[in-house]
């Protein structure tokens, strides 16, 4: 990389691939999840993933850059763990949590690439592009939360890993 604006444009292409590649994965996410809160959440998310991509295009369009070009080998891997943790036969409620798991991993590495490429553009100046990128941040933090509350419930639910430890108690 030879300039920050270099780099910018290069973490946004990583960024839509991610989007894309997590995009296409979470149909199998919510057709394996058995949680009808999970099942929602992850589907919410799914429609929120779909918004991300148009959002990073408009970022791309402002930075007078093409979006496509790189292949995010870290979302790579987050999905074949994801596959390879949530492929087997198991109980329902682990399942969910291995699956809450890998989504908030996927939150998580959001948050620091759009966080971090809303710094970028604040340095170079791109406001507009800043503010979309947070937001963006923003969105994948509120789902990292609605996540955690399906994990560890709250007043009226126990949560899906309460229901993972009494369902692995029954056999």
């Amino acid at each position: 990389m030879h300039s920050l604006h270099e780099l910018l444009k290069d973490q946004l292409k990583d960024l839509f691939d991610a989007e894309i590649q997590f995009s296409a994965m979470l149909p199998d996410m919510i057709e394996k999840a058995t949680s009808t809160d999970l099942r929602q959440g992850l589907s919410d998310i799914s429609e929120n993933t779909l918004e991300n991509i148009t959002q990073l295009q408009e970022v791309c369009q402002l930075l007078e850059t093409a979006p496509t070009g790189v292949t995010c080998e870290a979302m790579r891997g987050l999905i074949r763990e994801t596959t390879q943790t949530t492929g087997g036969q198991g109980d329902t409620a682990t399942i969910d949590a291995c699956l809450i798991a890998n989504a908030q991993r996927i939150a998580h590495y959001e948050i620091a690439g759009f966080g971090t490429a809303k710094a970028f553009a604040r340095c170079l100046g791109k406001s507009e592009a800043a503010t979309l990128l947070g937001k963006l941040a923003s969105r994948a933090g509120d789902h990292d939360k609605m996540l955690s509350y399906i994990a560890t419930g709250g007043w009226f639910s126990t949560g899906v890993n309460q229901e993972a430890i009494e369902g692995s108690t029954s056999h």
